[in-house]
């Protein structure tokens, strides 16, 4: 194990012996191959992921590969730091991403699987680039109250079923539609309930968004439809929390709907 990685080991070792794991973690990474990658990435950080999270625990790994029901973690779209400018690609030297989760298990297993193997790629225009771990951090936890701005990481998917000549089919909502908050607000009850057993304290309400950016994102054969936008929610302070650390909207582990809490949120407009 070289210097580098057994310090960052030994860090790590320190803040989960002293403060115990928190639910969110900031990965940076560095480009050492100096290729590009493609514009739809989301598809090849999550297989990284599992199959980091499988070197570390591959109880949890298969656990989490054969439930065909919600699975509790998300992680943020990649924030670039150096980039070159191109239309084609992305092209940069580092960047960083969140890994978030309500069970700490996740981040656990997910942070000892990055530091044994930190090497990865993704695929690009021009073949794989390369890619290490250079940092590791576990994030505060912000204080949520029953109010919150919400600035998404990565885009909110959600989806309904609609009749067609052909029956039914699949639609993804966008944020014009009352059904995307009505859906929103049903997934995150029934995921808080699953993980914890319980039922919520059922208070939740989309009061304003803002900045709301369509996308169009390719995962494996398919495309999906979604938005990145900052939301104000009222809502139960166990459900705002549920929502920071399991993220909001569907396909959450294919790195949907990760969030941030923000203090303020300009140019909004109601819902």
């Amino acid at each position: 194990m070289c210097l580098e990685r057994l310090i960052m080991w030994e860090r790590f070792e320190i803040i989960k012996f002293y403060g115990g794991f928190k639910l969110r973690s900031k990965i940076t990474i560095k480009n050492v191959s100096d290729l590009p990658i493609n514009f739809d990435y989301q598809y090849g950080l999550a297989s990284m992921l599992y199959f980091k999270l499988a070197g570390s625990d591959v109880r949890l790994a298969n656990e989490t590969h054969a439930h065909q029901g919600f699975k509790f973690y998300t992680f943020s779209n990649l924030i670039l730091m150096n980039r070159k400018k191109s239309t084609s690609c992305l092209y940069f030297e580092k960047a960083f991403f969140m890994i978030a989760s309500p069970d700490d298990r996740f981040i656990k297993s997910f942070a000892e699987g990055l530091l044994q193997q930190p090497e990865f790629y993704l695929d690009g225009p021009e073949g794989r680039a390369n890619f290490v771990i250079e940092r590791m951090e576990i994030l505060k936890e912000p204080s949520l109250g029953d109010e919150c701005w919400f600035n998404t990481l990565s885009p909110i998917y959600v989806k309904t079923m609609r009749k067609d000549n052909e029956g039914l089919k699949e639609f993804d909502l966008y944020p014009t539609e009352p059904k995307f908050y009505e859906n929103l607000h049903r997934n995150l009850v029934e995921r808080f309930t699953k993980f914890y057993n319980k039922e919520p304290v059922d208070h939740f309400d989309v009061i304003e968004t803002a900045n709301i950016k369509p996308k169009r994102i390719k995962i494996a054969d398919g495309f999906r439809r979604c938005n990145l936008m900052n939301l104000r929610i009222q809502a139960s302070p166990e459900l705002l929390k549920f929502a920071y650390d399991a993220g909001l909207g569907e396909k959450n582990a294919m790195g949907f709907g990760c969030v941030d809490a923000v203090e303020k949120t300009t140019n909004s407009k109601r819902t």
